[in-house]
């Protein structure tokens, strides 16, 4: 399916935008990136980046395999890949479900695994998915995300109080998860086979990725979203190739550049993520040819 480049009327949109380059934090386009709105399913980003975070941490790593709770189905809504409780996957083919096909039972058996750990390793009793949301809000907190509140892992507005975050904030933590290159291992797929365990049985259930921008303009990730509240959502991260620079002792200073752009409640959010981009690209050039002069804190992502 041919995508439609929005062109000059960006202005004329509702959607909340920012394109902000990951090395520098450099902000870029921005419009309404502060605004508190619904993400949907872009709060999978911080649910990946906490599994993932745990993983490393607890030195468990990713091919441990999880159990789908018996809450699940209730709380999820639908099911596109047929996940039922009492199935089991690595957490590694349960982050690629939850990033590259959004499924929402994945994200819950995810906070469900990883909140239990947490807990067991306190010594607390709780509730599991209270404890990796928890986590999650912990992680924005850390990041700068100070206009963020997740109530779920899925990203869904169906528990009180509703999720919130803002551009800006998604900015934040798309950045922290594109810089680490594990993690474009589960956004830069198109397609993947993921292995689930029901009983004696092992199935086999093809994941597509829902990033219909992937490999267009070197698009490797990250993450989409669409919710009745939220409206359409993606986030894409794009790199160049680094630059070098000859310095005047005779060494060399390697430039690596990457771009993130967030696209929040949008009628045609790939088409509108795909023209910030290469606005983006293009103020960025000007600013690097110019010596990346800083004049307010505007420019910032730390503003925001």
């Amino acid at each position: 399916m041919a995508l439609t480049v929005v062109g000059a009327p960006l202005l004329k949109a509702q959607s909340a935008i920012i394109a902000v380059d990951a090395f520098n934090r450099k902000v870029h386009i921005a419009r309404g990136a502060n605004d508190k709105r619904a993400v949907g399913g872009l709060a999978k980003i911080a649910t990946a980046m906490v599994t993932l975070d745990w993983a490393e941490a607890s030195n468990v790593g990713v091919n441990v395999l999880a159990t789908v709770p018996p809450y699940a189905l209730q709380v999820a809504g639908s099911n596109p890949l047929g996940l039922y409780p009492g199935d089991r996957a690595t957490l590694r083919d349960l982050i690629c479900a939850t990033m590259m096909s959004s499924d929402n039972v994945a994200a819950i058996t995810l906070a469900h695994f990883v909140g239990a750990d947490h807990l067991q390793r306190l010594g607390q009793q709780g509730n599991p998915m209270g404890e990796f949301v928890r986590q999650m809000n912990n992680l924005a907190v850390r990041e700068g995300a100070k206009r963020t509140k997740f109530t779920n892992p899925h990203g869904l507005e169906n528990t009180r109080p509703m999720p919130y975050s803002t551009a800006a904030d998604i900015s934040r933590l798309a950045i922290y998860a594109a810089l680490r290159p594990a993690v474009r291992f589960y956004t830069s797929q198109a397609s993947r086979t993921m292995t689930v365990y029901r009983g004696e049985q092992q199935l086999n259930i093809e994941l597509k990725n829902t990033n219909r921008l992937l490999g267009t303009d070197r698009i490797d990730g990250l993450k989409t979203g669409n919710t009745a509240r939220s409206g359409g959502c993606v986030v894409i991260s794009a790199d160049r190739s680094s630059t070098a620079i000859p310095q005047a002792n005779g060494g060399t200073t390697i430039f690596r550049h990457r771009m993130v752009v967030v696209v929040i409640g949008s009628s045609n959010p790939f088409g509108e993520a795909q023209a910030i981009l290469r606005q983006g690209w293009g103020t960025y050039d000007q600013w690097l040819a110019a010596g990346r002069p800083i004049t307010s804190k505007e420019q910032m992502l730390t503003f925001y």
